[in-house]
């Protein structure tokens, strides 16, 4: 199983990995508190990716989307962060 292979192996982002073990933990019945809970976070997070996979597919819920604000500063090859 893909999800599987995901969270074994370790190497996609952080986020990737959550929203796999979120997916897994749905498939396996948990509720959407159980969920947040185990994984130290919210529940509006938890419902947010379960409705992205209902409406979209399970490539599309892992990536990770741009996101909206001020974009990150570089210099001089560096990412800042502010």
């Amino acid at each position: 199983m893909q999800l599987l292979d995901l969270v074994k192996k370790g190497k996609a982002s952080a986020r990737t990995i959550r929203r796999a073990h979120t997916l897994l933990m749905a498939h396996e019945g948990s509720t959407d508190e159980a969920i947040a809970k185990t994984l130290y976070t919210s529940v509006t997070t938890v419902e947010r990716t379960r409705k992205q996979f209902c409406e979209e597919n399970l490539e599309q819920t892992l990536i990770e989307r741009p996101r909206s604000g001020k974009p990150r500063k570089k210099k001089a090859g560096v990412t800042i962060l502010s």
